[in-house]
């Protein structure tokens, strides 16, 4: 009976270390994940064209408004933020719009605007 229970504390103990490792690996992927969303609104532009969007769609011109940047380099930016899949894109006839494209980014926008603005 000694052994058993002894067993089944080994056993337990392997199970929540093997649990622990799992926990910092998924902790591990979270913030990679999270650091490459930092990194590209680490930019001060993108992160006021990603404060606009908090708003809704908008269409290019109307974020060049909100911009100091010509339309070139916003257009740079705004593939940085398409290709990293933080704002997506939709077409009308020759119009093109963006919006945010997961809520956790307009959560994060959200968060920041409360603790800095």
């Amino acid at each position: 009976m000694i052994q058993n229970n002894q067993s089944y504390a080994q056993t337990n103990v392997k199970t929540g270390a093997q649990t622990e490792a799992s926990d910092l690996l998924e902790i591990k992927a979270k913030a990679d994940n999270v650091a490459s969303v930092l990194k590209v609104l680490s930019h001060s532009e993108r992160l006021m064209v990603v404060c606009q969007l908090i708003e809704g769609e908008k269409g290019v011109s109307d974020l060049q408004k909100g911009s100091l940047l010509n339309q070139s380099a916003l257009s740079q930016h705004l593939k940085v933020l398409r290709d990293n899949e933080l704002v997506q894109v939709r077409k009308e006839s020759q119009k093109v719009f963006y919006s945010l494209k997961n809520q956790q980014v307009e959560q994060l926008i959200q968060s920041l605007y409360q603790i800095y603005c």
